[in-house]
């Protein structure tokens, strides 16, 4: 990945951090790295723990950030996410996965999706997607 989009990407998560404390959350991952797989964000809001995925863009970027989650990086979403909730003993917490826009132009535009996605298949759980 080019350096300027590193940029970006760690402007716009910085951006949403920033967003999501002034919301009251707590930020308890950034950035979280485990083999296969990264989480932006990981918060807590209230009790729920809340994986956040970031995209930014330049107001002239091709298409909706929330259409590049597909299904194939949902599923590394949620794997990722298992392995946080084991490392971290929190199983029994209700969980959610929300999506963060960040376009960069003008001005700094925060588009913030919360549920973005579910794993309705897998049944179980607070979520649809827990396993549990």
């Amino acid at each position: 990945m080019a350096a300027h989009n590193l940029d970006l990407g760690r402007f716009g998560e910085e951006v949403a951090a920033s967003y999501l404390l002034e919301q009251g959350w707590r930020i308890i991952g950034q950035n979280w790295k485990v083999r296969g797989g990264e989480l932006d964000l990981v918060c807590m809001q209230d009790s729920r723990v809340i994986f956040v995925e970031v995209k930014t863009r330049t107001e002239f970027g091709m298409g909706h950030p929330l259409e590049s989650l597909g299904v194939k990086q949902k599923g590394k979403l949620l794997r990722t996410a298992g392995q946080y909730l084991s490392q971290h003993r929190l199983w029994s917490r209700e969980c959610r996965f929300d999506f963060i826009c960040v376009t960069v132009g003008r001005e700094v535009l925060i588009e913030h999706v919360q549920n973005a996605f579910e794993f309705s298949p897998l049944g179980g759980g607070h979520s649809s997607w827990q396993p549990w």
